[in-house]
Formats: C-alpha cells, sequence, structure tokens
C-alpha cells in the first residue's frame, strides 16, 4: 500500500475509466490531482471525495497548467484519446511528469501495440507512444496497460429499436472484451502498490471470450425479449463506423481486426478477483440499453 504521502496526477480522469481510477484512490485516502477542460463538470463526478481531489483546468494545446501543478506528485495516470496526436501528447505529459519528480505513469495503451512493427494504425500509435517514453532520459517506473475491445463499446451499438446486434463475425466465433471497470481497477491498484513490485511492467487485460450468439443471448436475458444475431459484410460495419464519427484508419482496424480467443490468465493475480463479466457489465448498464 502507498504511503499516505502519496499525490496521484490523472490525466483522462473524467471518462468511464478515469472516474473510476479516481474512486479506488480515493477511498483508498490517496489524494488525487484531475486534470480537466471543465473544472466544474470534473469536481461533480466526485462529489463524496472531501479534499482528496483537486481539479486544475486544461486541456493539450497548453500544458502549462500542468506543468505547474505537476510538482509534489509522485505518481500519474495517464489516458488519451486523441489516438492521431497520442504520441505527441503523451510523450510531452511524460516528460513534464518525470522532469517533476513523479516516480510512476501508468499509461491505458492498447493490446494491438504488441505484436510487431506496425501491426495497424491504432496499435502503431500508441506503440509509438510507449516507446517515447521509455525512451525518456533518467525517466522514473513505466507501466503500461494494454486492454482488449471495452465491453462499453457495446452501449453504442447494441440492439436498439429492431432487436438485432450486427457484426462482421461468424455466430460461434469468439471475440475478446475487457471491463472498463477492470481497467480502472487495474491501474489503481498499480498506482497504490510498491513502484517497485511492477517496475516497468507490460499487463494486456482480456477479460472475457465471448461469441456474438453467447452475446445475443446475454442481452436476451437481460432485457427480457428475444436478441438475435445478424452477420453483416465488414464494409457495413466500416461506414457504420464513419457515420458514427471515426475517421477512415480507425474504421478500418475497428472493422477488419482478427480476433483472439485467449483471455488474459494471469488477471485475476493482478486484480485479486475474477474479471468482470460481459453479463455482469451489461446488466449494470441495462438502462442504457433499454
Amino acid at each position: 500500500m502507498a504511503p499516505q504521502t502519496e499525490r496521484v496526477y490523472i490525466i483522462g480522469g473524467t471518462g468511464n475509466i478515469g472516474t473510476k481510477v479516481v474512486q479506488d484512490l480515493t477511498a483508498n485516502r490517496i489524494p488525487t490531482t484531475v486534470y480537466a477542460r471543465n473544472p466544474s463538470k470534473a469536481a461533480s463526478l466526485f462529489p463524496d471525495s472531501g479534499d482528496l481531489v483537486d481539479v486544475v483546468q486544461g486541456d493539450y494545446s497548453d500544458l502549462t497548467p500542468l506543468k505547474n501543478s505537476l510538482p509534489g506528485h509522485t505518481r500519474l495516470f495517464l489516458l488519451v484519446n486523441d489516438l492521431p496526436n497520442v504520441v505527441k501528447h503523451k510523450s510531452a505529459i511524460a516528460k513534464l511528469a518525470y522532469e517533476a519528480g513523479v516516480k510512476q505513469i501508468v499509461d491505458v495503451s492498447t493490446c494491438l501495440a504488441g505484436p510487431g512493427w506496425r501491426p495497424t494504425y491504432i496499435g502503431e500509435a500508441h506503440g509509438l507512444a510507449e516507446k517515447s517514453i521509455k525512451e525518456i532520459p533518467g525517466r522514473g517506473a513505466f507501466v503500461a496497460l494494454r486492454p482488449g475491445t471495452f465491453m462499453s463499446n457495446l452501449i453504442h451499438f447494441e440492439p436498439r429499436p429492431e432487436n438485432v446486434i450486427r457484426d462482421v463475425r461468424e455466430s460461434n466465433e469468439p471475440q475478446s472484451w475487457v471491463s472498463p471497470n477492470d481497467i480502472a481497477a487495474l491501474a489503481a491498484i498499480v498506482l497504490r502498490e510498491d513502484i517497485e513490485k511492477h517496475g516497468d511492467a507490460v499487463y494486456e487485460l482480456i477479460g472475457q471470450i465471448v461469441t456474438p450468439a453467447e452475446r445475443a443471448a446475454i442481452l436476451t436475458r437481460i432485457l427480457g425479449r428475444p436478441i438475435t444475431y445478424e452477420k453483416i459484410p465488414v464494409v457495413a460495419k466500416y461506414n457504420v463506423l464513419l457515420q458514427v464519427g471515426y475517421a477512415h484508419l480507425p474504421s478500418y482496424d475497428l472493422a477488419a481486426l482478427p480476433e483472439t480467443n485467449q483471455v488474459t490468465v494471469g488477471l485475476p493475480i493482478l486484480l485479486g478477483r475474477e474479471p468482470e463479466t460481459l453479463e455482469a457489465y451489461l446488466t449494470s448498464k441495462k438502462d442504457a440499453l433499454l
């Protein structure tokens, strides 16, 4: 357990993952600072935190507020959603953090960063970001979390109103999933345990393998009405991703990437429990699926 002199800086603290990281840390009485464009919105996410959460207003276009507020922090959580600029932003933030005395950075990357040279657009972006941080001279510890597909992605695409879910896979083809709650839980664990324990670890996070047919059955149980699965052409999924705002390259990756059929067998060691199942996660989000 981290001593009470710890203070954790949070980059990306207002989304599903970052919010839970802050909640887990403050539940363990570890003070945090959240860097956010909208301080009032950020503060409203943590109404019961007392004096354990400070908010600094700022964005990636000018990191001066970050630079000025980093001294005194021992660790930093790093989650950047701006994929085209992820290398630039993560590298700049990490340099400022280490220069200010931060001893550990916990970064949310992707499992696509692992295999081979320039594996995919998404994988290369995050892989180069990891490399840029690893190569900072005199840096502190750097832990990379590499999650698979977020279960939360399904909230935006699952059955409304036709009671049909659609994807490019065969109905019995495995698909990998991880709960955002598990990503956040592991990040908070690493941020409060001894820095030496985790060192420069790379942790992949794939919590469960579920086929599209199994996913339809899960949704049938949760929603209390029949949900069916329909395989669609890869072009159709690509077009849907474009329509919801993704650019060409991430849309191509998300539509066409091959799947894995392997869970991260060591995840219960890291979490101290079994990973959250897709059914448990979607049940907690039932209102968003109705």
